[in-house]
């Protein structure tokens, strides 16, 4: 929060340098070719995030997008006017041979629509404009089509970014540092996915033409082999790039994992790189986080990733692919036990121990290699048959569902960063090498989209299944190692509650209300305590409890409590009191764990920190609903200690706080 909220503030400070630069990644978008390479999707829906956060105009930052992106495409228009058909010999278009024949061929297609459709047609939309400038077309034509389709397209990028930030902004509200994990998640599949459609929009068109240069240079050859050669690399056959593709990945792959193994293996910095980063993601956990990542990391779980890879291959073998079928096979019972394999070679110990066996080791990470190698096959066999951009677009669905899986193990500690990097490359290794030898198979046996339905069906009911068994088990083995720090009752009362904080810290580390007493016992005594005074207990508060916030229209009484964290921890137990003459009031008692114990004679009782504030609710944009936290009154704060100490048999003392913010009672159950 610390390293990203400056920037925001500087955005909100200075919103003309946020606009100006929308303008520019807009316009940049739509210049000829150099479109190609401009991130624009991630950085306007990363503006409409700041708009729906509130630290950007939508209007300012919505006319800044269209502007710019009608600028580029009539300065592209203009070029294709002037220079004619000699628009296709001049740099850097004559780089580019196959994308502006494929741009030729879409306008021929569809005609003055193409100016429209072009907008969201990755590759071609950077050629379009240029195009029918070159072949004639009516300036004013353009310009009305030009005008209305940049609306158009700046709202589809817009829009959905305004919706996660208002999304990021509940969940501020909620948790504050459960916004920076989730942005950080957002950048990280932002940045992924541009660079997939980087190599497949502008990579590989000049792949194409280094390929067609080298299946010219190879039929030159006398020799027949030479000639097998370029007719394989060359362009006209259709598996010759995602062989060259494939291949590539295969050896650069292998290379960069040498290389990690030897960083881990050697002496050098990137262990300590991956403690920086261990150490980063500690800092930023919180409670409601887990309940995000924690159902993410079950969804790579071996369980759900086994029924995909048996579900590929019962389709593979119904529709008689009987190669497909037996090279998934093997390629995935080889993962499963090459990675534990490595683990117990490499010997790495995790960052928390939370596993037994082979499994208590860390490199490679299993859940990394086995979703790389699971979806990985489902892309190949699944794109076999596609054209270029929808193949595009399957594997980079495919491969932000890996980084989703393998960004949950580093957030909950279970795994160094150079853990889930090895395991994607060692399973993008054997993918690569099932992509080369599928690439020989005719598809029409594997029929893709059928397999693509089935595959992901029985991902989303294995998975839901999964998580609905395992999540309660899964939050107990994931849950973060907990200290025990013994206090007798004299070091207690002397100066061991002195070393607990006195107030609540927020997630942005930052002190909130004050803790009104400690209690050491079972929070059980605690709840019968209170419900004997007409405080209601209230359940621990889950995602789903969202939902009645949503209603702009919904009353104090029909909502859970806010969940105010400690130290990114929620409270153990949640009570509250509603006021009889005051509906839009109520009190709330929240009780927190700390690491210490009260070592008694009659066992081990743990310390809570308990605090009571009021809560009032607050509507938002009219769209939503959020219980307001205050300070609790000295009357109050009162009636909350006279509840708890009423029973019989509890003992308890008054201490001075040391910053002269009044007495604070130390209370020890029964």
């Amino acid at each position: 929060m610390d390293i990203i909220q400056p920037y925001l503030n500087y955005f909100a400070q200075h919103p003309s340098w946020a606009i100006a630069i929308v303008f520019l990644i807009a316009f940049g978008e739509a210049l000829l070719i150099i479109g190609l390479f401009v991130p624009s999707t991630a950085v306007l829906v990363g503006a409409g995030i700041l708009v729906g956060a509130g630290h950007l105009d939508f209007l300012q930052v919505f006319l800044a997008s269209t502007v710019g992106a009608v600028a580029g495409d009539q300065v592209s228009f203009w070029a294709g006017r002037y220079f004619g058909v000699r628009l296709r010999s001049l740099w850097p278009l004559n780089r580019f041979p196959q994308l502006v024949e494929r741009g030729e061929d879409f306008v021929r297609q569809h005609g003055g629509k193409s100016i429209a459709l072009g907008r969201f047609v990755p590759g071609v939309k950077a050629v379009v404009p240029g195009i029918v400038g070159m072949l004639g077309m009516g300036e004013m034509y353009f310009l009305v089509i030009n005008c209305s389709s940049a609306l158009v397209w700046s709202a589809l990028h817009i829009l959905p970014g305004v919706l996660i930030g208002e999304g990021l902004a509940l969940a501020g509200e909620l948790s504050g540092r459960l916004g920076i994990v989730l942005l950080e998640l957002l950048v990280l599949l932002a940045v992924a996915g541009w660079i997939i459609r980087l190599f497949a929009a502008g990579v590989s068109p000049y792949v194409d033409h280094v390929l067609e240069r080298i299946s010219s240079w190879a039929k030159a050859r006398s020799n027949r082999s030479m000639h097998r050669f370029g007719r394989a690399v060359s362009p006209q056959n259709p598996r010759s790039l995602l062989i060259i593709f494939f291949a590539a990945i295969l050896f650069f792959g292998l290379v960069a994992l040498l290389l990690l193994v030897s960083g881990i293996v050697g002496p050098g910095a990137m262990p300590l790189g991956d403690l920086s980063i261990y150490n980063l993601m500690r800092e930023i956990r919180n409670a409601p986080a887990d309940e995000v990542m924690i159902p993410i990391t079950l969804l790579g779980d071996n369980f759900v990733l086994q029924v995909m890879a048996a579900t590929m291959v019962v389709w593979l073998i119904w529709r008689r692919a009987w190669r497909p079928a037996i090279a998934t096979t093997a390629i995935f019972l080889f993962a499963d036990y090459a990675y534990s394999l490595i683990k117990i070679l490499i010997h790495r110990p995790r960052p928390l121990n939370h596993f037994a066996g082979a499994e208590s080791f860390s490199f490679p990470s299993g859940h990394a290699t086995m979703s790389a190698v699971t979806f990985g096959i489902l892309a190949v066999l699944v794109s076999h048959s596609m054209s270029r951009w929808s193949r595009s677009l399957v594997y980079a669905a495919c491969g932000l569902l890996i980084i989703t899986i393998s960004y949950s193990r580093v957030y909950l500690g279970v795994h160094w960063m150079t853990d889930v990097v090895g395991g994607m490359l060692f399973g993008m290794i054997l993918v690569a090498a099932f992509g080369v030898a599928i690439e020989a198979i005719p598809p029409r046996r594997i029929r893709p989209l059928g397999l693509l339905a089935v595959t992901m069906c029985a991902f989303v009911i294995a998975g839901s299944y999964h998580i609905g068994n395992k999540v309660e088990l899964a939050e107990v083995a994931y849950a973060p190692m907990e200290k025990n720090v013994p206090l007798d009752p004299a070091q207690w009362q002397d100066t061991g509650w002195q070393r607990m904080p006195l107030r609540r810290i927020d997630l942005a580390g930052k002190p909130e209300e004050l803790f009104n007493f400690h209690w050491a016992g079972s929070l059980d005594s605690l709840q019968a305590q209170l419900a004997a005074h007409q405080w209601v207990f209230s359940k621990t508060w889950t995602w789903r409890d969202i939902f009645a916030y949503l209603d702009p229209n919904a009353h104090l009484d029909s909502v859970a409590p806010r969940p105010a964290l400690h130290e990114g921890l929620k409270a153990k137990l949640t009570m509250t009191f509603g006021m009889p003459d005051q509906a839009n009031r109520r009190l709330v008692m929240r009780a927190f764990k700390t690491d210490a114990v009260l070592v008694t004679a009659g066992g081990n009782k743990p310390i809570f920190l308990v605090s009571l504030t009021e809560e009032s609710m607050r509507k938002t944009m009219h769209t939503y609903v959020i219980p307001v936290l205050t300070p609790a009154s000295a009357a109050d704060v009162q009636k909350l200690e006279q509840d708890v100490t009423a029973a019989q048999n509890t003992t308890f003392i008054e201490v001075k706080r040391p910053d002269g913010g009044g007495e604070i009672l130390l209370v020890t159950a029964p």
